[in-house]
């Protein structure tokens, strides 16, 4: 009765384990659909801009960032790259047409194409003739659709539409008036802003500025890739030099951050739970033998192989691992398929646990089964002499 007793609190040690390390691995996987991969590749964007001060406030050369400002930002430690923004220096409007009856002033942006997440080339985002590719915002469109649309009673518009519609831009350069044909080629979900090809909107900028060439260049905005944006020396850095960012995204990064701290503390426990039970599997495999010395030394003179009877209580150990195994991965799997399908999900879950959580089924206890095979043979060798 009490090896009975003993055995159930062992594997259910084993359960509580695979539940916490397994469970954790799943709820890893979650958190990066959630809030986005993180990994040596994962690429962390945030648009730094400087704060606005009594100090500053109308006056360009301190609120915008120089070449020793960008300089100084490449060499923090957690940044990867910098990206500056390029303004227009003229003045731009746009209309709609007969199609969207519209009129508004244009504020453009432009930046270095591989910092922006659209899927685009260089043959693609450039001007040809008269028409200009624009890449704006999916907030802006969202905007549209949901907001101003619906309010005006004007058409709701597609992301595939939007990229049919031709709209007319109006710039002045040079007190001149120039008319181009604007059209949609992508949506951003990383840059709140109007980006055109940033070679073009140079060429515009010294063609109604001159004295710009030879200014120090002095940009508004920098986007930067950062190795985590929940790092706390780089927030410590943001707030010493008085820089801005989304702070949403800042607060998502702290949350995933700490998530993940949690997660593998719980981790860890799970992994000193399954050590501990595999420390006392081996001494109650151990004590099994000791009780039966005299019959174990009269099986191994009568020529039955030690190994053989250290294989056959090992394979038996393991049969009963997997099983604790298939016990844990379905209660992890239903409480997957629930969560996937709560509004926490947002739809961003899959309903199913990992697929290379199952091999754990096969993986753990092949590689526990050698494990105490060879330990306990070892210390049955080494302690009897046989």
């Amino acid at each position: 009765m009490k090896k009975i007793f003993s055995s159930i609190l062992l594997y259910a040690g084993l359960f509580i384990a695979f539940i916490l390390v397994l469970s954790c691995l799943q709820l890893y996987e979650n958190a990066n659909r959630l809030f986005g991969s993180k990994s040596s590749d994962s690429n962390y964007w945030l648009t730094f801009s400087k704060k606005i001060t009594p100090d500053n406030i109308g006056r360009k050369e301190l609120l915008g960032f120089n070449e020793n400002d960008i300089a100084k930002l490449k060499q923090w430690q957690e940044v990867k790259s910098v990206y500056p923004f390029s303004a227009n220096e003229f003045k731009a409007s746009a209309n709609g047409g007969d199609f969207i009856p519209f009129y508004t002033d244009l504020y453009f942006e432009g930046v270095d194409l591989k910092a922006i997440d659209a899927p685009l080339t260089e043959e693609e985002f450039q001007v040809k003739g008269d028409v200009i590719p624009i890449i704006i915002s999916r907030e802006y469109l969202n905007l549209y659709n949901y907001g101003f649309a619906l309010n005006q009673g004007l058409p709701q518009i597609s992301e595939d539409f939007a990229k049919k519609i031709e709209i007319n831009i109006n710039i002045v350069v040079n007190k001149q008036n120039k008319t181009y044909k604007g059209r949609m080629v992508g949506l951003s979900n990383r840059i709140h802003s109007v980006l055109i090809p940033k070679k073009f909107l140079d060429s515009l900028n010294l063609a109604e500025k001159p004295q710009l060439a030879n200014q120090p260049r002095i940009f508004n905005r920098v986007l930067v890739q950062v190795k985590d944006s929940g790092d706390e020396g780089l927030i410590t850095k943001m707030k010493e030099n008085n820089f801005e960012s989304n702070q949403e995204s800042l607060r998502s990064a702290k949350i995933k951050s700490k998530l993940f701290l949690v997660l593998n503390i719980i981790a860890i426990l799970g992994i000193f739970i399954f050590a501990l039970c595999l420390y006392i599997i081996v001494s109650f495999i151990k004590i099994q033998f000791l009780e039966k010395q005299e019959e174990v030394s009269i099986k191994n003179s009568l020529g039955y192989s030690p190994k053989k009877m250290v294989s056959d209580i090992s394979r038996r150990f393991s049969i009963n691992l997997m099983i604790v195994l298939i016990l844990s991965l379905g209660i992890i799997a239903v409480g997957q398929y629930f969560i996937a399908k709560s509004s926490v999900s947002n739809g961003l879950l899959s309903m199913y646990i990992n697929p290379l959580l199952w091999t754990a089924i096969i993986v753990i206890p092949i590689l526990v089964y050698f494990f105490v095979k060879e330990l306990i043979y070892r210390w049955l060798i080494k302690s009897w002499k046989i």
